[in-house]
């Protein structure tokens, strides 16, 4: 297998992932059904009273009646112990608006930033750092070793010091960087983030306190999606038309065409589990210092430039990681990985 078909191998397999975990969330929630042992969506998982339930529904619950409820914080804590062991993971494994972006809005192949698949090499893609005129399914190959990538930038940019070759930083064995290291990139969203959301997240609740139910988890795209699925089933299983095979559809058409950023813009959920994500020190991409581009003097980011939620995984603080693995995938030198501790 070439250097390039290994890659576009290895590039598939956390989508690839995702879409069996997704998968598994809705077999799991339709054997419920099939079976009648109500094993809930994930809004709710579980069996019977014990469930581990969406952790915003639980203080929507709590602030709809206006009083600390036993059940709802026993299962908010419960979620926040497993937040803080895989942090953000839900919005990228389970989530079903992701895969609903993908389906109403289908990116052209070679037209998004940074992903797989594409035609031709993008900003931070594994040609980056290359003019387009080098940028060809050739060109593009010398990226795979490091020190031919520097080499290769030096010259075709002009300049004075190249990037370490393998004998240059032989002397420097074990060090995170050698002499020429450029400094990380740097997220747009390194660190705690309060933004848009995290004011959703507030009305969310407020406006529970006022109408006395969880009022978000009439338009959760989340909760809809599997109202959608539950009515589908009931119309099939036991003929019962409803309303709601219509409203929900087009509200979730909506929320994931209209709302383009409702991931990163609007969503609550997401805005209760980053904050709480920042307990979480597992999962976490690492990088190798010494073997990262950017040890050797190459202006590469492409892990930066490919990451949904606009992270470096240099920084230390990410709380908003989903641990979608397209780093991982992107990095050219494959200096990133995803490992449960340090």
């Amino acid at each position: 297998m070439s250097d390039k078909e290994n890659s576009a191998s290895k590039k598939s397999r956390f989508l690839t992932a995702r879409g069996w975990v997704a998968f598994a969330c809705v077999a799991f929630a339709l054997a419920g059904m099939v079976l009648r042992v109500g094993i809930g969506t994930p809004s709710a998982f579980g069996i019977q009273q014990i469930s581990a339930i969406c952790p915003l529904g639980a203080l929507e619950t709590m602030a709809g009646a206006k009083g600390v409820m036993l059940h709802p914080l026993l299962l908010f804590v419960l979620v926040v112990v497993l937040i803080a062991l895989v942090g953000k993971v839900f919005c990228a494994w389970m989530c079903p608006v992701p895969w609903l972006q993908k389906f109403f809005r289908p990116k052209k192949r070679g037209a998004a930033k940074g992903g797989a698949g594409h035609d031709a090499p993008t900003k931070g893609g594994a040609g980056y750092g290359v003019p387009a005129s080098r940028n060809d399914p050739g060109a593009a190959s010398a990226q795979v070793e490091p020190s031919a990538a520097g080499a290769a930038q030096a010259v075709e940019f002009g300049e004075e010091q190249a990037a370490c070759a393998p004998s240059a930083c032989a002397a420097c064995a074990g060090a995170a960087a050698c002499a020429k290291a450029l400094a990380p990139v740097g997220g747009k969203r390194d660190g705690v983030q309060l933004d848009s959301r995290h004011a959703v997240l507030a009305g969310t609740l407020a406006s529970a306190a006022v109408f006395g139910f969880p009022v978000f988890c009439l338009i959760c795209p989340v909760g809809l999606t599997f109202a959608t699925i539950i009515g589908l089933w009931n119309l099939v299983q036991f003929n019962e038309p409803s309303w709601a095979l219509v409203i929900f559809p087009i509200i979730l058409i909506a929320e994931v065409t209209v709302l383009r950023k409702w991931c990163s813009k609007i969503c609550p959920i997401s805005a209760l589990v980053s904050l709480l994500s920042n307990l979480n020190v597992t999962l976490r991409p690492r990088v190798k210092a010494d073997v990262c581009l950017r040890s050797r003097g190459v202006d590469c980011h492409a892990c930066v430039d490919v990451c949904p939620e606009q992270l470096d995984p240099h920084s230390k603080r990410i709380p908003e990681c989903s641990k979608c693995g397209k780093c991982v995938e992107a990095c050219p030198a494959k200096a990133i990985s995803i490992k449960l501790l340090k």
